[in-house]
């Protein structure tokens, strides 16, 4: 099966226009008013216009309410919506559009196996009701902080995941082909890891030769 790739946390045509180009197979548009990537749904709706069918458009919500999520997506069209806060399943159950819950697994702790087990319950409960959970790291932000989380918890928890599992979390060029070689990952999420580097990352601006050199690597193992 192919790895899909989707890059997150675009907010300029520029960036959308060549994700699409480059072959990406989905774009994330940040719903989340403290997040530095986020985007107004006035924009992301003239965001999403430039976005062709077959691509997916998905918006990130942190701890938002239904009415909130049911207001911003019915305006802006996005076809997916991922929850990256601590979102119930009732929620989840409540939307129309597909959903992707993040689990957010720890960057420096001791994998053993009660906490395998933890995440295991907590992902099969939430894939009762979405169609994919998104595995990224526990971190004072939510999504984009550039940190990967100790992926020694993948190694049981993907196999019960049915294949509905996306890896996200620090992905850029220089771990993305060790992440297909030990996981061979349906779906990859990248955000940071493709952003414009000055001084430093600049949040929600990204640099194409990051997004094409990210989709040829991960291209390079379908």
């Amino acid at each position: 099966m192919r790895t899909r790739v989707k890059i997150c946390g675009l907010t300029r045509p520029d960036d959308v226009n060549f994700s699409v180009r480059a072959g990406a197979d989905a774009l994330g548009f940040v719903f989340y008013k403290p997040s530095p990537r986020y985007v107004s749904p006035e924009i992301a709706r003239g965001l999403i216009s430039l976005v062709p069918a077959w691509v997916s458009t998905v918006g990130l919500f942190v701890n938002s309410s239904y009415d909130e999520i049911l207001q911003v997506i019915d305006h802006v069209g996005v076809s997916h919506v991922q929850l990256h806060g601590d979102e119930s399943e009732k929620l989840c159950e409540r939307i129309s559009r597909p959903v992707i819950k993040a689990i957010r697994l720890p960057t420096e702790a001791i994998i053993d196996q009660t906490m395998t087990d933890k995440f295991a319950k907590i992902s099969n409960s939430y894939l009762e009701c979405c169609s994919a959970v998104l595995f990224d790291s526990d971190t004072r932000t939510y999504g984009g902080s550039g940190e990967t989380f100790n992926w020694e918890v993948l190694d049981d928890l993907i196999s019960q995941c049915r294949g509905k599992w996306v890896l996200s979390g620090g992905l850029n060029k220089h771990n993305i082909k060790l992440a297909m070689t030990r996981f061979n990952p349906p779906f990859v999420d990248v955000s940071s890891g493709v952003e414009l580097v000055s001084v430093d990352k600049v949040p929600g601006v990204k640099d194409h030769h990051e997004i094409e050199g990210f989709l040829k690597l991960v291209a390079g193992f379908n």
